[in-house]
Order: structure tokens, then sequence, then C-alpha cells
């Protein structure tokens, strides 16, 4: 593995400018900085590692699917390469000490965290500053799933799956390189079944990747069914979708 002379340490968008004084690198891990930041032009974002797209995971605290993502770009990234823009960034600045900043405090969740815990892995230590936190407060939240949390009906997938197909979906025309089809809740006829089959689907539903978002699939025959994770309360969901399995 790749050895860079770099001093990392992470930490909180809150300590800002303690460690602009103490001149560090700051790098945010979550990509392009938002929000009230003090100083975050002087902020780098580091190369790959949005999480635009995992927000409305966020939003509803479905930290397994945002760990899930997040874990998958430092794993497609690989040791060596992060290690490599580390080492790129210590030369752009000629400095020694780099922050990769989050929008987490204390034990809050944040991506800034997976980020060390994958560097821990790889015998790179990353420690929060000014102290430690307690890792495994963090890897309890990475597991965490409100859609489990939240429970089911006591629904059979026989019921679920015979109910679908009984019901009229419509063909997504709009997304033709997505091809698949949409049953709106407004037409379903009975809203509580409605929202019984979306726990149902959110609950025991396989969870799978597409478009950097995590959709929680329940398969029936030659179908699978999922709710979208810009409805981020059950009771928010307004549509179904189906895909063909070929």
């Amino acid at each position: 593995m790749k050895e860079i002379d770099l001093q990392v340490f992470t930490a909180s968008f809150d300590k800002i400018e303690d460690l602009r004084n103490q001149d560090f690198i700051l790098v945010s891990v979550s990509g392009k900085v938002i929000g009230e930041i003090e100083h975050k032009e002087e902020v780098e974002a580091f190369r790959g590692f949005s999480t635009y797209r995992m927000r409305y995971h966020k939003q509803a605290q479905d930290y397994l699917s945002c760990y899930t993502l997040y874990r998958q770009k430092l794993e497609k990234k690989g040791i060596e390469k992060i290690l490599g823009q580390l080492e790129d960034l210590k030369l752009k600045h000629n400095k020694s000490k780099i922050v990769l900043l989050g929008y987490g405090n204390e034990n809050e969740f944040d991506y800034r965290h997976i980020f060390a815990a994958f560097l821990q892995e790889n015998s790179f230590n990353a420690p929060e500053y000014p102290d430690p936190i307690d890792m495994t407060i963090q890897r309890k939240l990475w597991q965490y799933d409100p859609y489990r949390e939240a429970g089911h009906d006591n629904l059979t997938d026989e019921y679920v799956g015979e109910t679908l197909e009984k019901v009229k979906f419509i063909f997504a025309k709009t997304i033709p390189d997505n091809p698949h089809h949409y049953t709106l809740r407004k037409d379903f006829g009975n809203d509580e079944k409605f929202l019984s089959i979306v726990r149902h689907i959110r609950f025991f539903g396989k969870l799978e990747e597409f478009g950097g978002m995590i959709f929680r699939c329940f398969y029936w025959k030659n179908h699978k069914y999922h709710t979208h994770p810009v409805d981020i309360l059950d009771t928010d969901t307004d549509l179904i979708n189906r895909h063909r399995i070929e």
C-alpha cells in the first residue's frame, strides 16, 4: 500500500475556523459544500464523493442506505487512489495536515466517519478533531433502517402480489431509457390498503442500487415493485413502480 507522510483528521464544519488557524487543508468528503458554512470557498471537494443523490435517504434517516452507497464509493475508488488523492492535495497546498470535513456534530451520523473507518481498515488512522468519537455509535447508525422500524401490517406476500396484479399500471413514457410502469395512490381505490402495501414493500423489499439511490424491491412472479426514496415517509408515497424481470 502507498505510504504518505501526512496527518489526516476528521471534523465537523463547525470547527472550520479553528482548523484554518492551524493551517489544515480543508476537504469535504460529501461533495460540494452547501449551506451557510464559513470559508466554504476554501474547502476542496474530494473527487468522486458527492452525496447529493443520497440526500433523500439522509433526510429520512435511512442511514443503512447512506452507508451502503457511500461504502460502494470507497470500495470503487480503492485505498491506493484515495491515498494518492490525499498526496495530491498535500503537494498542491504544500501542507502536511488534512482534515476531512462533514456536517454531523459529535455522535450524529456523518459520511466522514464512514471514510475514516475505511482508512482505518486499511491501516491509515484518521482520528476525529478535537476529540475522539464513539465509533460503536456510528456503526449502529449504519445499520439503522427506518422502514423496518416503522413495521408492517402482517400482510402475506401472496396477498400483496395478487393485489398488485389486479391494479392498473401506466407505462412511464417520459423515461424510455428505464422502461417501467406505475400505479397511482389516487387511483388505487383504497388508501389504507395502498399504504399497507407500501409498508410491506419497504419492510420486506430487497435493497438494490440504481442511479445512485437505494430502492427496496418486492419481487412477485415476473415483476419487481418499489416506491421512490423521494417519498420519505410511507404516508408521503403517491405511486408504486413496477419493472418486468426478464
